[in-house]
């Protein structure tokens, strides 16, 4: 079969002729096509479908409705249906051509790739067959909020290749024959600046001068009387070379951008990393942005083999490539604000400030914008974390991001599907090769066995390589061995490899330093190398060097006087790879192991009494994580209420998940799984997903290196819960089935509850309706028989849930206010006010929006002064909805804007449905 959207909705038959279906059959398939070989989750059909305002019956409508499209389209290829029900939704299953779009794109990625290797008339040609396709606008014809937004961002995408392949042809003097398809497209798109500039190139290309500078004149009309602006610069440009008399040769919206630095001179090796980023690179242009992270150790060289690929691979990007610093890790300067790095690129666009939005979202949004339609190569140097990257990441299809950093940016690659590339150390051969291209070979010929210790003693490292190559080629009379034997001595190592630049001056500061600081703050310094957090507080000091907090904010404020440390935020301190590697090595000097061990025990105990402070407030009906018997540490933090506990953690995350993974490697195994176990309520409420799975994968690794097998069921149901939220439901299922085993094998009734209630979650959001409530059922009876009321009402609630799900509205209300009830008489506000959110649901559905007002106000107080604002969105989503029934649109707004803020914050996909409710609203007001 063939299917066709770049026009009217067709599906032909293998013999040519046309499927005919139902209105709403049609918007259904409409919808998967326009996401084929992709799950389209049925929330989002519903509200594609009904436009929002789906009735009580929409699942059960739906679920018909793809009957009937299967029986009509049969499955080929393997298939047995073309359209294939999953566990979030449903799937269309679409071979190579079988999609007029998908032919399209391939074809105009085709073209990008022939005009980058100077091949301008195929690029040209396979344009031509591309804009072939189209037969009208994009599904045509049709309407509602998801399709007409769609179809104007297909219809988009052909304007764009359309002015690519014209610009192609006046690259050719093909001018006369694209004059009068260019005078048709200006006359509909008035405003398309591009499209005029062409439109002046071909009639100044064929001697009408004077009617491409009217064709100017008129656009500064259009643009000064319908939006008070003036043509951009380059259009500008442009008719200022017609009347110099100038060759008209400026190309507008098409400027290549060539930021990337030099590259570096001596880059030796590297052949897997730069092989698999040109794998990743001919990826790049499919249905995603590709996103690279380069991730290591300072100094390895990831900026180094990020530059040197992007100019290997420039050809590949023929708008451009943008490069940025975002200093992230800096000796001196804080990491750069997001906002500072797209003003940046703006800039780069010749965006007017007047021009230029004032929220950061609406300025990523033009950024976005302007990335729309270009195949470019996007640096983003030294970032510091996943939220100062998202901003900067493109919206669709055709670019590629290069992202270096110290760290792993997990979430990146959880969430926006990065690929993380690690940079290891270089081969003996390769610091071999780097040092031959700084000294050349007949130096090394010379002493192989002082190379060899260079080699050896900079740990293959190419910046310690490259300094101490650099200091050898300063003195070419000085033996190799000089150098060598000055890196053999643990005293002066990092001397050796001191660059004296801003990057690597410091060294020789901080040792000398270190050499003039008291002896307990010397002492302090060294063992601050052991901590493996971002930063330090005075307490979490104080208990490492067993000192009292006093002496410890004293001795801090010393090493920060002594630039070996540096206060980066009031009463938090921190210093840079190069000085943790000194303060290490200095501690292996002069401290004994077990003074070392337990220095880090003391750090963990300290970090493991805090948390569950802080725990305490943040989830107080959770099962208590047990503690070690004997006396808590000192200088404890002390929480006023579940703000200030859940703030602490967020400050303290860092910090307390390389905690979890020092425990692991310093075999502290009890401190590893209770710390990771004490995240829980932080990391569920702040939706940190890859803390919060790599925090409890090293927990559940604990808990079976010391047997206890308690531990091992929490930290296996929380990963369980993880999952599942993150919708990966396989994942989640597996979890809860092997705590569920060691629940059962260990007679613990309280955890096979849990166990059973996290399985017929997972079932639920499955849709696997009959399944989940039998493990639902089976968990709120042995909750009952035990007498767990805080999880009795949890799976009461879970049963609602699915009642709502079925659309059983009285069952489903009867069912949250009996977890209400339980909720309130024991006190837990957390708990409900999920109920509450969950009446409000119910009354939204069945048509009762006074009172889902009601309920859902009452839920989001309490979420509010809990801090989860995961559901606080979800509060304001369903009141924006229910005061939308009521005609009271102001509120509706105000409502969704806010939702919309937060989910986008959490980096959620609901950012976008919500965004999509506002853009109808403001349809309905027009």
């Amino acid at each position: 079969m063939r299917f066709r959207i770049l026009g009217s909705l067709k599906v032909l038959r293998p013999d040519g002729q046309p499927h005919t279906f139902e209105r709403r059959h049609s918007r259904i398939l409409a919808v998967l096509l326009l996401s084929p070989n992709q799950v389209v989750n049925r929330d989002y059909l519903i509200d594609a479908v009904w436009d929002e305002t789906p009735p009580a019956t929409a699942g059960r409508q739906l679920q018909n409705c793809i009957s009937h499209l299967r029986q009509q389209l049969p499955g080929a290829g393997g298939w047995k249906h073309v359209i294939a029900a999953e566990p979030a939704g449903y799937r269309i299953h679409l071979d190579t051509g079988e999609l007029d779009a998908q032919v399209f794109e391939a074809a105009v990625a085709a073209a990008q790739h022939h005009q980058a290797a100077g091949h301008l008339a195929d690029a040209a040609t396979r344009l031509r067959e591309a804009l072939a396709l189209w037969q009208g606008p994009a599904l045509a014809g049709m309407t509602g909020r998801t399709i007409e937004a769609a179809s104007a961002r297909l219809n988009e995408h052909r304007l764009t290749a359309l002015e690519n392949c014209l610009e192609l042809e006046l690259q050719q003097g093909r001018c006369a024959p694209n004059v009068p398809e260019l005078v048709e497209l200006v006359t509909a798109h008035p405003l398309r600046e591009r499209m005029v500039g062409l439109l002046m190139r071909a009639l100044h290309g064929t001697g009408r001068k004077s009617e491409a500078l009217q064709a100017y004149d008129r656009l500064r009309r259009h643009l000064a009387d319908e939006l008070g602006l003036d043509p951009g610069s380059q259009l500008q440009e442009l008719h200022t070379s017609l009347l110099r008399h100038e060759p008209a040769s400026v190309a507008i919206g098409q400027t290549a951008f060539r930021q990337l630095p030099v590259p570096a001179k001596h880059f030796v090796g590297r052949d897997s990393a730069l092989g698999e980023l040109d794998r990743l690179a001919a990826e790049a242009g499919g249905e995603t942005v590709t996103i690279t992270v380069i991730h290591g150790t300072g100094g390895i060289g990831k900026t180094a083999l990020g530059i040197r690929w992007a100019h290997r691979a420039a050809a590949q990007f023929p708008d451009g490539q943008l490069f940025v610093n975002l200093r992230g890790f800096h000796p001196t300067r804080e990491p750069m604000p997001a906002a500072e790095a797209i003003r940046g690129f703006l800039d780069a666009f010749a965006i007017a400030a007047e021009q230029i939005p004032v929220s950061l979202e609406a300025q990523a949004n033009l950024y976005r914008t302007l990335l729309a339609g270009r195949r470019m190569l996007i640096v983003l140097d030294n970032a510091r974390d996943a939220d100062q990257v998202r901003p900067l990441l493109p919206g669709g299809s055709g670019c590629m991001v290069i992202i270096t950093s110290r760290n792993e940016l997990t979430g990146l690659v959880a969430m926006e599907g990065a690929h993380p590339l690690t940079l290891g150390l270089l081969s003996e051969q390769e610091a071999h090769h780097l040092l031959s291209s700084h000294l050349g070979r007949a130096r090394l010929d010379a002493e192989p066995g002082a190379v060899a210790d260079l080699i050896t003693r900079c740990a293959q490292l190419p910046l310690a390589l490259a300094i101490i190559a650099a200091r050898a080629a300063a003195h070419p009379t000085f033996p190799l061995a000089t150098f060598s034997a000055e890196l053999a001595d643990t005293q002066r190592r990092l001397d050796a490899v001191d660059g004296g630049d801003h990057i690597t001056g410091v060294r020789p500061i901080f040792s000398w330093s270190y050499q003039r600081l008291s002896t307990p703050a010397a002492h302090l310094f060294r063992l601050l190398g052991l901590h493996r957090g971002p930063d330090v507080t005075v307490p979490a000091a104080a208990n490492l060097a067993a000192i009292p907090s006093s002496l410890a904010r004293q001795l801090l404020s010393d090493l920060a006087r002594a630039h070996l440390v540096t206060e980066h935020k009031l009463g938090r301190y921190t210093f840079h790879d190069l000085l943790s590697a000194y303060a290490i090595e200095q501690a292996q000097t002069f401290d004994g192991e077990a003074e070392r061990r337990g220095a880090v025990r003391r750090l963990l105990t300290y970090d493991l009494y805090a948390a569950a402070a802080a725990d305490a407030l943040v989830a107080p009906h959770r099962r208590r994580t047990p503690l070690p018997d004997h006396a808590p540490p000192s200088d404890l933090p002390c929480f006023g209420d579940h703000a200030e506990a859940l703030a602490w953690l967020e400050v303290e995350r860092g910090n307390l998940v390389a905690a979890v993974r020092q425990a692991w490697e310093g075999e502290e195994f009890e401190i590893g799984w209770r710390l990771a176990n004490l995240l829980w309520g932080l990391f569920h409420l702040e939706k940190h997903w890859g803390d919060w799975i790599g925090t409890h994968q090293i927990g559940l690794d604990c808990a079976r290196a010391c047997g206890n097998r308690k531990a091992e069921f929490t930290m296996l149901s929380s990963l369980g819960t993880a999952y599942r939220e993150l919708g990966r439901l396989d994942d989640a299922r597996g979890f809860h089935e092997q705590a569920l085993q060691v629940s059962r094998d260990d007679g613990d009734r309280h955890s096979e509850a849990q166990a059973l209630n996290g399985i017929g979650a997972v079932l639920g959001a499955a849709q696997l309706t009959e399944q989940a409530r039998r493990y639902l059922e089976w968990s709120l009876e042995i909750r009952r028989e035990i007498g767990d009321r805080w999880g009795e009402a949890i799976t009461i609630c879970n049963l609602g849930e699915q009642d709502l799900d079925d659309g059983l509205l009285d069952q489903a209300r009867e069912h949250f206010l009996e977890a209400l009830r339980i909720r309130q008489e024991i006190g837990d506000r957390w708990g409900e006010a999920i109920t509450l959110n969950c009446l409000g649901q119910a009354c939204h559905q069945a048509g009762q929006h006074s009172e889902a007002v009601r309920h859902l106000h009452a839920a989001l107080t309490i979420h509010r002064q809990t801090r989860d604002f995961a559901l606080e969105a979800l509060d304001l989503r369903y009141l924006g909805m229910s005061y939308r029934q009521l005609g009271e649109r102001k509120s509706s707004q105000a409502c969704l804007n806010e939702a919309a803020a937060i989910y986008a914050r959490l980096g959620m996909p609901e950012a976008e449905q919500v965004r999509a409710l506002l853009a109808d609203d403001s349809e309905l007001i027009n």
